[in-house]
Order: structure tokens, then sequence, then C-alpha cells
């Protein structure tokens, strides 16, 4: 079944919300997609249907953000499509979606994707056992659930959002044996100017840390985690003192005996529907991650195509709603429901709220900057690709036998045809082949994707075909 609409918005966080607010306000017909059962994306994420809050003060602050958002939606000319993945593109601004489990094609005159972003996988010793969450996952728990995910827990990476779910889990009655992080903490009040320049924001992460330091949570740095162990689930973990390009220190292991261990290096951008749709990418050195090309309007390479929020660069749910909104507004203007006046005039707060948390922006991501170390954590029993159960040993020798490409390992070993399409194994084996060819990771590139994208039901390819 084909669709047509003004406006198609991939993704229901605080970006792809805003995006379709601005848009459907000055007249323009939306329809937003989105795979999770309600709107609200990770940070702004909902309870299961079945739950009923009784008391919205003791959810949070960000579960109040989102219910003030997505109060915005009503009388919109906004179509919310939950439990829909837009899987694939065939055609010029036609999206191929599974919606509950059924085909349905999307053809709009523009697209706005906010596709969010996926907790950065980091190969090591005993990463695959039960018990083993990424932070992002055990966020996910703790919100939907309302139940925590281990009794014992430690937890391991860095960045803001290691902060902000130390903190969850520590106010829902967590025992957390420590926190362990690589970036020292003066590397961190060196940038003190620019966090002050974004006073809200940084308030909200001493909030996080003071109920840390309440609850007499160990935040041990510099440490990175070197591997997990256990028989048939997690026993215990081994932490490490780094160096400056976080190799562990030998000689400074600790061990913990625990039965969760979260991990979280920070989060990766979600392209597989920019590259699919035919988005220039960039790698950014400073995140380490491929992002897309965009102008000022947060348009990529392809004409009325736009990406916003963390999936065009990971930068937190406050620039993702402004680049969200800047994004809706010159949709409008495109498509002629807005005077480019209109647009500039409304935009400009945005603009303004963007300019000023520049400066913090780069401080962030200058600190949280992974370092060389993190990727050599992986021995050769290690397991890369966890669909096709890859080694690190397996692609290293593939490499040894001439692999000179991440299509000839693909190719040679399989890596990165299951289910997760590479999202999972993508980086780790970029870096590998980084390391063996002795070249910057950049020059490697990613692995092409393949539609679908995301896993769907077979119903939805066999109705477009019949179709």
């Amino acid at each position: 079944m084909l669709e047509r609409t003004d406006l198609v918005v991939v993704g229901a966080g605080p970006a792809g919300l805003c995006a379709a607010i601005e848009a459907a306000r000055a007249g323009v017909r939306v329809v937003l997609v989105d795979e999770n059962p309600r709107p609200g994306g990770q940070i702004f994420r909902q309870l299961p249907g079945p739950f009923r809050v009784t008391n919205p003060a003791r959810m949070g602050p960000d579960f109040r953000r989102g219910r003030a958002l997505l109060d915005q939606l009503e009388g919109l000319p906004i179509r919310v499509l939950s439990n829909a993945t837009a899987w694939g593109s065939f055609n010029d601004r036609v999206l191929e979606v599974s919606h509950d489990g059924l085909p349905l094609q999307l053809s709009a005159e523009a697209i706005v994707l906010a596709t969010g972003a996926y907790d950065r996988p980091v190969p090591i010793p005993g990463w695959t056992l039960p018990g083993v969450l990424t932070v992002g996952g055990a966020q996910t728990i703790l919100k939907t659930q309302r139940i925590l995910p281990g009794r014992r827990i430690l937890m391991a990476g860095t960045g803001p959002l290691q902060l902000v779910v130390a903190s969850q889990l520590a106010r829902a009655g967590a025992v957390l044996v420590a926190v362990a992080d690589p970036v020292p903490t003066w590397s961190v009040l060196r940038h003190a100017p620019a966090l002050l320049r974004a006073w809200s924001i940084t308030r909200d992460g001493l909030a996080y840390r003071w109920s840390l330091v309440r609850a007499r949570v160990p935040w041990l740095t510099p440490y990175v985690l070197v591997r997990i162990e256990g028989r048939d689930a997690v026993e215990r973990t081994t932490i490490a003192r780094v160096d400056d390009e976080w190799r562990p220190v030998l000689g400074t292991e600790r061990t913990f005996e625990v039965d969760t261990v979260c991990v979280g290096y920070g989060l990766v951008p979600s392209i597989e529907l920019p590259r699919l749709l035919g988005c220039r990418l960039l790698f950014d050195p400073l995140a380490a991650a491929w992002v897309p090309a965009r102008s000022l309007e947060f348009e990529t390479s392809v004409p009325n195509v736009f990406a916003v929020g963390d999936g065009a660069g990971v930068a937190g749910a406050v620039v993702a709603a402004e680049e969200g909104r800047i994004a809706g507004l010159c949709v409008a203007e495109r498509l002629g429901r807005l005077t480019s006046a209109d647009a500039r005039r409304r935009a400009a707060p945005a603009r303004a709220r963007l300019h000023s948390l520049q400066s913090f922006r780069m401080a962030m991501d200058s600190v949280y900057c992974l370092k060389s170390g993190l990727h050599e954590l992986a021995d050769d029993e290690t397991l890369v690709c966890r669909c096709e159960e890859r080694t690190a040993g397996d692609l290293r020798a593939a490499m040894r036998e001439g692999a000179r490409t991440l299509d000839h390992l693909k190719a040679w070993t399989r890596g990165g045809m299951g289910p997760c399409g590479g999202r999972m194994c993508g980086l780790p084996t970029a870096h590998l082949l980084a390391r063996e060819l002795g070249v910057d990771v950049a020059f490697v590139g990613c692995y092409r994707p393949r539609p679908p994208v995301k896993p769907v039901p077979i119903a939805a390819l066999i109705g477009r075909e019949r179709g």
C-alpha cells in the first residue's frame, strides 16, 4: 500500500518530535514513524500501555519533559505510526516500512531522518556472557519495566550517558559496586568555562554526580574494563588502571564479584537509512563515527532529505530538539507553507540555543574522545561478530591471508552478514583492520547497508512483492 504525504519523519525522539511539530504547525501533513510502542525515544521513553503513572513527580524530569512534548502533538496534522520500522528505499523519497508486521510504502515531498544512536560496541573477553548489558539497555529496562537489571552491578565506560544511568540505577536501589571510567576527573574540570556557559545542562550533570556521592558509589578513574568472567553467566569482572592511551597498566587490576555488568563507551549514530538513501557521509574523528554531511539547515547531500539529532552526530537531547525544529521549519518553507522570513524568524531561537551550546559540545567531544587502547582489548578468542560467531582471531587470520577491505572480510568470514547488519561488529572490525593495515580507521570505511537495514517480518517483504 502506497501512502502519500508531505513529510515523513523517521524516529520519534526529541529531534523527530520537534521536527514533526514545527512542520505541522505550519500546515505540513506529517507521518511520524517510530519502532517503539509509544513515541518519546530513549531519553523521553514512555511506559508501556498497561502501566499507569499515579505520581509523575517520582518519574524524574525526563519523563515530565517528554510528556510535555508529546502533549504538543494533539490537534496537529501528524499521523503517528508506532511499532513501525523503516527498513529500505528503492525509489526517491519513498520509504519501505513494516507497520505492525505489514508492508507500507510512504512517499513524501521531504524526509527527516531522526534515527537516533545506539551503544558503541566494544568487544572484550567475556562481553557475550548473560548479565552483560549496554548502558542504554539497562536504562531501557529501568524506564520501561521499572525493574533493576541485576543485584550487584559494575558499570564501565565513559560519557554523559554513563553518569545519567548510574544515577538512575542508584536512585532505583541498585547496588553499584563501582563505576570504572577511563577519563580522569581533572580532564573534565579543565573545561569548566565551557561547562558553565551551558549551566542548565551542567547543573543536571552535577545533580547526577551528587546522587552517586550520596549513595557512596565508588567512581574509579582512570580505569577500563579488561575482562568479564563466569561459567554460565557473569560472576566477576576485572578492571585495570590505564595510561593516556587507555592501555591497561600491568599490576593495577582490581576484581569485583558481580552478577551484572553495564558497559557504555558512548553512542554511535544510526547511519543505515541515510546511507541507503545515498546521503554522503563524513568521518568524525572526535566521535570516532561516520555521520551524514549536512548543510546549515541540516539537509543532507540528497535534496529534501534531512538528518537531525543523535543519528547525525551524538550531541544530546537539547541539541537534537533544536536541530529538529530548524529542519521542520525548513521543510515548511520548501513546501510553501512558510515564507523565508517567517521560517528564519521562527528558527532564530533554536539557532541561538545551538550557538550557545557550541563550546559545550566541543568540550564534551574533546573530553570523551576515545583512545586507541580501547580497541586493543579483544584477544583472539573474543567474539566480534556475535551474529555469525566470528572471533577477533578469525578476522585477524583472514587479514593475514590477504583480506584488505571490509568487503573482503565480510565475504571471507561472513562477519557483518547477520541480523544486526553489522551494527554490532562494523566499527570493531574496522578498527581491527585499520590496526592491521597501519592506517586511520577513517580510511577503512564502513559496511555497505543492505535492505532490510533492520530485521522485519517476512510478511512485510512478501507483501511488498505481491503489491
